[in-house]
């Protein structure tokens, strides 16, 4: 069965993004043999992404080709008139509770949560997310938004996998205990 996956680059301090949702901290921390942190290897594993409106939005502003071509995208905005301009990729207004549980009987694939840190809450909340792949970046940001913006529950996580990378990016890897 599919599982929701949170992957995401998170500062020392549990930020997620800049107060104005700006990722250049990222692009700050040297990487001078161009990893790519077991990205491509996750990626493969994906057949659907899930983001927030504004984190669509920041990801357009890059200046890039969409990232996600080939598989299947949804927007999360509660402005029923908003529209998606990427290739495969759908505005949802509704239940995105019940997106996902049809997802994780209908898909081949694994699910992203890409972000933001109110869909993460959200996810939290509902019991959908299944696991956490966190790539912590040696930054302190201080003001910021944090990955855990608002969720009300307390959840148990197992620690499944650690990886140090020679760019002092700690990953880990934990799975939700049900």
């Amino acid at each position: 069965m599919p599982k929701l996956i949170l992957y995401i680059a998170i500062s020392l301090d549990g930020k997620i993004a800049r107060n104005d949702g700006g990722l250049d901290w990222l692009e700050n921390h040297p990487n001078p043999n161009g990893l790519d942190y077991g990205y491509a290897d996750f990626l493969a594993g994906i057949g659907t992404t899930i983001m927030g409106r504004k984190t669509y939005e920041e990801i357009l502003g890059f200046g890039v080709d969409w990232p996600y071509i080939g598989l299947q995208s949804y927007v999360a905005s509660s402005d029923p008139s908003y529209r998606c301009t990427t290739p495969d990729t759908f505005p949802i207004h509704s239940d995105l509770g019940e997106l996902v549980k049809n997802l994780k009987t209908t898909a081949d694939k694994d699910i992203w949560l890409i972000g933001g840190g109110n869909l993460v809450s959200y996810f939290l909340d509902q019991d959908l997310l299944d696991e956490l792949i966190l790539a912590i970046i040696p930054t302190i940001l201080g003001e910021g938004i944090p990955l855990f913006p608002g969720n009300k529950i307390q959840s148990n996580w197992q620690l499944k996998d650690t990886k140090t990378l020679e760019t002092g990016v700690v990953t880990l890897t934990y799975q939700r205990l049900k």
